[in-house]
């Protein structure tokens, strides 16, 4: 994971430097005023894990740099140049240099230059190939506005939802009718309540998702005791990882949804539509995406992306999540994030805010571009 960044220069204003402690928290909260930096800084981040070099070379800076938990560290030097000096005060140079310099000790560091006057190349060194297999994922402030209108992003939204659940519904179903063929001895009903009993939450989840029609544990009865026993061992064996940990993900997406407590509406997930949400209303209106309140979709739409489409072990950036929300909701958000990084535990998180209710004004959880700038 992220455990340093440094960067000398930036506009030739600002000079920080970062300690991210992953070993203690999968998160870092990064404050400051205006015109600080807290969304150059991650751009700077986004465009040199994904090797865009041109986007990296239009940030101004002196140097920049990376340090990982296993040793791994990366250092950029920028030059630029102008048509008459390089203490011009042309606005737009005429030539940005990159110089990287990556490895985990001197000896075996490599070093390469990148030039904006010169055509692009894939550039394959050791920077690359370890950059390669640390994937980010960048969830801006103006991402609402981003894409098409709100009525094709919730389409999308709710497309990708009920993809996910179809996808999970047959998993778990194939296997459950595959063992339900398998024979079993008889069990006690004792033994068969105690199972039931630990597996109620479970069955619960799927049924509330629509991921079964009813429940697949029938009533304990002695004279099939052999029947009961196998539909318990066929439900043990569907719940594999993979299906678990889809019906975690539903879960914390369910339950922090909740925990915001949307005006008067409900959600509901199902196979069938994906997600929607219900108006409590004499008709249980069902409302469209679009609406949804601003902080409502603003929600939604961050909690299911770090849920279901971020990658494993990327580094997620997120830029002002505050836009939008109501205080009291600002102040739920650590909250919410917990839960969210208890089932997306490979995660690590840079969120830049101006809003300290949104770590509990915890500061052991930030750090300050203004005091660092001091």
């Amino acid at each position: 994971m992220l455990s340093k960044i440094f960067i000398e220069g930036l506009y030739g204003l600002h000079s920080y430097e970062l300690d991210l402690h992953p070993e203690k928290n999968p998160y870092l909260f990064v404050t400051g005023p205006n015109a600080y930096g807290k969304t150059s800084l991650l751009r700077m981040l986004s465009s040199l894990y994904n090797l865009d070099f041109r986007s990296l070379s239009d940030i101004v800076f002196d140097k920049f740099g990376l340090g990982f938990d296993d040793g791994f560290k990366i250092d950029v030097t920028q030059r630029r140049f102008y048509a008459n000096s390089e203490d011009s005060d042309e606005v737009l140079p005429q030539r940005v240099e990159l110089t990287f310099v990556s490895g985990r000790n001197i000896s075996a560091k490599e070093e390469f230059l990148w030039a904006s006057d010169q055509e692009e190349k894939s550039k394959l060194n050791n920077m690359t190939a370890y950059l390669a297999s640390h994937p980010i994922y960048m969830i801006m402030d103006n991402r609402l506005y981003m894409g098409g209108s709100d009525a094709s992003v919730g389409d999308s939204l709710q497309a990708k939802m009920r993809g996910f659940l179809q996808d999970l519904e047959r998993k778990l179903n194939a296997e459950l009718q595959k063992g339900m063929l398998e024979e079993q001895d008889a069990i006690s009903e004792d033994l068969y309540g105690e199972k039931m009993s630990n597996l109620q939450p479970m069955i619960d989840s799927i049924i509330k998702y629509g991921l079964v029609g009813k429940s697949p544990i029938p009533a304990y009865s002695k004279e099939k005791a052999a029947f009961c026993h196998s539909c318990l061992v066929a439900l043990e064996n569907a719940l594999q990882e993979e299906v678990l940990d889809g019906i975690a993900k539903l879960n914390a997406f369910f339950n922090i949804i909740e925990n915001y407590a949307f005006a008067k509406k409900r959600l509901e997930l199902s196979p069938y539509y994906g997600f929607r949400f219900k108006a409590e209303d004499e008709m249980s209106s069902i409302l469209s995406f679009e609406q949804l309140s601003s902080g409502e979709r603003h929600i939604v739409l961050m909690n299911y992306d770090i849920l279901f489409d971020v990658a494993d072990e990327a580094l997620v950036l997120v830029d002002e999540p505050e836009l939008s929300l109501h205080l009291e909701w600002q102040g739920q958000f650590l909250e919410n994030l917990n839960e969210l990084t208890g089932v997306r535990r490979d995660l690590q998180f840079v969120i830049c805010t101006h809003a300290p209710e949104m770590f509990g004004y915890d500061w052991a959880l930030s750090v300050d571009l203004y005091e660092q700038a001091k």
